[in-house]
């Protein structure tokens, strides 16, 4: 009787403990996740910049992006469907502070090309992303 007593116990504290523990997710989905900047393409001109070899990436998590090449910059972006709004971008800078931007200058090595960017979202898989704006299409892998 007293080992039926203690499982019961047992059981019970455990099922408080993760009734009471909250799962957060950032609801993000194939978004979430550290992506390799591979090619801009110019839609007007069908230019291509091939960036495959370079070190710009797009980080997702949560409701922040933070984009990383010669500069750091964090924006908030939102995601629905087949939507993604990057806007609030700041030059990274902790131990001064991080700074609003003004312009887009440290933001056109990204492919950004305004202070709120709207990017249709062409793919989105697990392991490739293409987003596009009426003058540019990026391509992404996933790292």
């Amino acid at each position: 009787m007293k080992k039926a007593t203690a499982y019961i116990a047992i059981l019970a504290v455990t099922l408080i403990a993760v009734t009471s523990c909250e799962l957060e997710t950032s609801g993000n989905g194939k978004l979430d996740g550290f992506w390799h900047l591979e090619q801009i393409d110019t839609i007007a001109t069908g230019g291509v910049t091939d960036l495959s070899e370079s070190n710009v990436f797009w980080a997702f998590q949560h409701k922040l992006l933070e984009l990383t090449g010669n500069t750091t910059c964090l924006c908030r972006f939102s995601h629905a469907d087949k939507s993604l709004v990057i806007n609030n971008p700041y030059r990274f800078d902790r131990e001064n502070g991080d700074e609003p931007l003004a312009d887009t200058e440290l933001l056109t090595p990204y492919g950004i090309n305004a202070l709120e960017e709207h990017f249709t979202v062409e793919t989105l898989t697990s392991s490739k992303m293409v987003l596009s704006t009426d003058r540019l299409r990026l391509s992404f892998t996933k790292f």
